[in-house]
């Protein structure tokens, strides 16, 4: 359209509304057509509908207009050269499309945007990540594709980030780095996958996908993934309380688990320590682990021989997995005790998939649940969790639990506890 044609309708505030409703239109049926309504008309929309339409619309407060007849006013004028569609695309200074073009040339556009990082990355390890955003199926596929919608620009940045990093993991070489050096390496920025930043949690969730975990759902559980990839975080707060256990690295029993081993001393131990240990092993071939602090001082305080003990303090952290793993990699069978409540009934089972043919329920049957009774009444809440539990051996225990709906605790059956360790050989 000539300049003076344009500007002739964009200085008439009336065609404003009667536009883009027009426009609007065009988008949900995708053709010129149909009818528009203006309700609250003004003053200057009355008088360029009086002009079109060759009638009065001064007293008129909305009005139902029909798009094609609108279309045809313009004939014998100056814009009859220009049909509809040429005076809105001008008008708004952008092509008509229909939402069904628009989405179409969305999907294409989104496609094309994903499938390049397929192709660039072909054959390299980021690849299976890669591939399953491209299928809709990433952890954390939503926030990517809300993301896409935001700044594709920012998530292009971010997704060439985490690719790199999945391509350079530490345990590709045998390695640990500290995340914070990690992210160096890759994004310049020692914060740049720090979980709380939106390329962090990205990371987060490329590694369960790549990995084949369930969405992380709190820090243990990233800082395990993490650690799983070669990556260390909260090293020194992170530890596992311990007692008869030996170390040993590069072949030397480590002096420190020695000493303690000695002197029938508990050691708690961060991950820092662990992370350079080669194997931990059990003189006795057997672990015991306890859920509470309480109940595993109260065995040291009575058992004067370094029995191997490990205090879980409630859902074990990364430390203690850590520890158990090396134990379990050297054919140290495992067994649990714990708390008879839903959080407890959770451990064991975590556990149990964990190291599912070396792991033992120790004090954790029906008969000992009944020892340990309290007057706790578990809430209706909570005895949901329990309905998650898919382990056989647990049945008669979630079962009797959901009749009784109390919980037990492990401090009621602590004689038992110590005098199975007392006969331990």
């Amino acid at each position: 359209m000539k300049a003076e044609d344009i500007d002739f309708f964009k200085r008439n505030k009336g065609y404003e509304r009667i536009f883009k409703a027009i426009r609007d239109k065009y988008k949900s049926i995708g053709r010129i057509g149909g009818v528009i309504k203006l309700d609250d008309l003004t003053d200057s929309e009355k008088v360029v509908l009086s002009n079109h339409f060759k009638k009065d619309f001064s007293k008129r407060k909305s009005v139902n207009i029909d798009v094609n007849k609108f279309a045809e006013t313009f004939l014998n004028t100056r814009f009859e050269e220009y049909n509809l569609i040429d005076i809105l695309e001008s008008y708004f200074d952008e092509k008509l499309t229909s939402k069904k073009e628009e989405m179409h040339q969305y999907e294409n556009e989104k496609e094309k945007f994903f499938n390049s990082f397929l192709s660039e990355y072909e054959g390299t390890k980021c690849w299976q990540w890669l591939k399953s955003i491209y299928e809709n199926k990433a952890i954390g596929i939503r926030t990517i594709n809300q993301r896409y919608d935001s700044d594709p620009t920012l998530l292009k940045r971010d997704i060439k980030y985490v690719c790199d990093a999945l391509n350079r993991l530490p345990v590709y070489d045998g390695k640990k780095l500290r995340l914070p050096v990690f992210s160096s390496h890759i994004t310049k920025d020692p914060h740049g996958f720090d979980a709380d930043t939106d390329c962090g949690k990205m990371f987060i969730n490329a590694l369960a996908t790549v990995f084949g975990v369930s969405d992380v759902k709190n820090s243990e559980e990233i800082a395990e993934l993490l650690y799983r990839s070669g990556i260390v975080i909260d090293e020194i707060s992170n530890f596992v309380t311990l007692k008869g256990l030996l170390a040993y690295s590069k072949g030397k029993c480590d002096k420190v688990f020695e000493a303690a081993y000695g002197c029938n001393e508990i050691l708690q131990m961060p991950l820092y320590n662990l992370s350079v240990l080669d194997r931990i092993e059990s003189p006795y071939k057997k672990v015991f682990v306890l859920e509470n602090p309480g109940v595993f001082l109260s065995v040291c305080d009575i058992i004067k021989k370094p029995v191997p003990l490990v205090c879980a303090y409630g859902q074990p952290r990364l430390s203690v997995l850590v520890l158990l793993d090396m134990l379990y990699k050297n054919g140290t069978d495992i067994y649990y005790s714990g708390d008879f409540d839903p959080e407890g009934i959770q451990i064991a089972q975590r556990l149990f998939k964990r190291y599912p043919d070396r792991f033992h329920f120790w004090r954790y049957d029906v008969e000992d649940y009944i020892k340990a009774l309290s007057d706790k009444t578990l809430s209706e809440s909570r005895l949901k969790m329990v309905d998650k539990i898919d382990i056989v051996q647990l049945n008669p225990l979630v079962d009797k639990m959901k009749t009784l709906k109390k919980a037990g605790y492990q401090e009621l059956i602590l004689d038992d506890i110590i005098k199975d360790l007392l006969s331990m050989n």
